[in-house]
């Protein structure tokens, strides 16, 4: 199964990229290639869940090998949903 990834907004900060995404899970993990080359900060919020148990983690796949711009979800449940903020370069 797949996620559902929608990207809401695409920005610049000063000389940094920023990504807006809604995430619906449709399995535990997903592997985001956001099309940054390098990913300096993440920062999810949790919109819905049916557990919190979610980790988010920047420049690396889910099977912990790098990977500069992609963000590696683990844990979520079917159903889950967030947003995503993205800054990177």
């Amino acid at each position: 199964m797949a996620w559902t990834a929608t990207l809401n907004k695409k920005t610049v900060f000063g000389d940094t990229r920023v990504h807006l995404y809604e995430l619906v899970a449709d399995s535990a993990t997903l592997e985001l290639d956001t099309g940054l080359d390098y990913i300096d900060h993440i920062q999810p919020s949790v919109k819905s869940a049916a557990t919190y148990g979610a980790y988010f983690d920047k420049n690396v796949l889910s099977a912990a090998t790098a990977s500069n711009g992609t963000v590696a979800v683990t844990g979520a449940a079917s159903g889950d949903t967030y947003f995503l903020t993205v800054y990177g370069k």
